[in-house]
């Protein structure tokens, strides 16, 4: 299965990222917050003259597309990548949830439920 997350067209980033979810109390909505620490990406911006605008989560001819994305820096440089997704509709989560499961069989990437849930 092809599986995976691009900040550009065509080109695929091999760091895995940190997914941290919420979701509302009717569980109709939600969101979710990709941290990546020190992306593939940033190596290949520094080349290029290209810019970051959008994540894409592909998989199946399927795609979610984020612009929500934030760069951070530390000492000057680039280092932590954020993007956000927010989930209006129970079809939207759903979605997002058949793409974290085929990405986590692809890379291995694990779920742990954070344990200070109230």
């Amino acid at each position: 299965m092809n599986v995976f997350i691009q900040f550009l067209k065509n080109l695929n980033e091999k760091t895995l990222p940190i997914v941290n979810l919420t979701k509302s109390r009717n569980s109709k909505t939600g969101t979710a917050t990709f941290i990546f620490v020190e992306p593939d990406i940033f190596t290949i911006l520094k080349t290029s003259d290209k810019k970051i605008q959008n994540m894409y989560l592909c998989w199946e001819n399927k795609q979610i597309i984020s612009k929500d994305i934030k760069v951070i820096f530390k000492n000057g440089k680039p280092f932590l990548l954020k993007v956000l997704l927010i989930f209006k509709n129970s079809k939207e989560w759903f979605e997002f949830l058949q793409f974290m499961t085929a990405y986590s069989k692809e890379t291995g990437l694990s779920f742990t439920e954070n344990p200070f849930t109230f």
